[in-house]
C-alpha cells in the first residue's frame, strides 16, 4: 500500500514552495516595473531604494531580498527584456514554418513587436548604461548577446541553404536587423501619426530582409 500519510507533507511543501515561487516572481515584476518606471523619468542618480520601495509597495529590506542595489535592478530590468525579446521571436519563428526567409521575417517581426510593447525599458538600457560601473554594463551586453541567438541561428540555416544574396554578411545581417528593431522603440516618433509597427516591419522585410535573400537559390545549382 503506498504510504499517504508520507506523502501528503511532501505534496504540501511542493505546494508551499510553488506558492512561494509565484510571490517572488510577483514581487519582482512589481520592482522591475516601478524601476523601469522612476528611472524613465528621474534617471538612476534619481531612483533611490526608498523611492523604489515606494513605487512598487513594498519594503526596502524586500527589495534588497531580491537585488544587491541600484546596478542589479537596472541589469534585471535589460535581462527580463532580453527573455521577452527571446520568447517573442522564439515563438513566432516556431510558427513560421521550415522556410529560412519566413522564419527570418518573423524573428525580426518579433524582435520589433517585443520592443515595441517595452519601449519604456528598451529606453531604459540606452539612456542608463553609461551611469552604470564596467561590471554592470558587461552583464548589460550578456543580456543583448542572448537576444541575437535567435536571428542569428534563422540566418544561419538561410546562408547553408544558399538563400544569402552574393556579398551578404550572416553577421552584418543579423546586427541590423536587431538594431532597426531597437531603434524602433527609440525613435517610432519619426514617422508620421498611425505608422505603427507592423507597417514598421512589413518595410523593413521588404527594404532589407527580402533584398539580403536570393528568391531562387537552386537555380544556379541546377545549372
Amino acid at each position: 500500500m503506498p504510504d499517504l500519510a508520507g506523502e501528503r507533507p511532501a505534496a504540501e511543501e511542493q505546494v508551499r514552495r510553488d506558492i512561494r515561487d509565484v510571490r517572488a516572481r510577483w514581487r519582482t515584476r512589481q520592482v522591475l516595473d516601478a524601476a523601469v518606471r522612476l528611472i524613465n523619468t528621474g534617471g538612476l542618480h534619481g531612483m533611490s531604494m526608498q523611492a523604489l520601495a515606494k513605487e512598487a509597495q513594498i519594503s526596502v529590506g524586500l527589495i534588497y531580498s531580491y537585488f544587491g542595489g541600484k546596478e542589479d535592478v537596472v541589469v534585471a530590468v535589460v535581462a527580463d527584456l532580453a527573455e521577452q525579446i527571446r520568447r517573442e521571436v522564439d515563438d513566432r519563428i516556431a510558427a513560421a514554418g521550415a522556410d529560412p526567409v519566413e522564419r527570418l521575417a518573423a524573428g525580426f517581426a518579433g524582435y520589433c513587436v517585443a520592443m515595441d510593447s517595452h519601449r519604456n525599458a528598451g529606453l531604459l538600457t540606452y539612456r542608463q548604461s553609461a551611469e552604470l560601473g564596467p561590471a554592470a554594463r558587461e552583464r548589460l551586453k550578456e543580456a543583448e548577446r542572448r537576444t541575437f541567438a535567435p536571428l542569428t541561428a534563422v540566418v544561419e540555416q538561410a546562408a547553408a541553404a544558399g538563400l544569402l544574396a552574393d556579398g551578404v554578411s550572416p553577421e552584418v545581417l543579423v546586427f541590423d536587423l536587431t538594431v532597426l528593431a531597437q531603434v524602433w522603440a527609440l525613435k517610432h516618433w519619426h514617422f508620421p501619426e498611425g505608422y505603427g509597427v507592423e507597417r514598421f516591419v512589413a518595410d523593413q522585410v521588404a527594404t532589407l530582409v527580402r533584398p539580403a535573400l536570393t528568391p531562387t537559390p537552386h537555380e544556379g545549382n541546377s545549372a
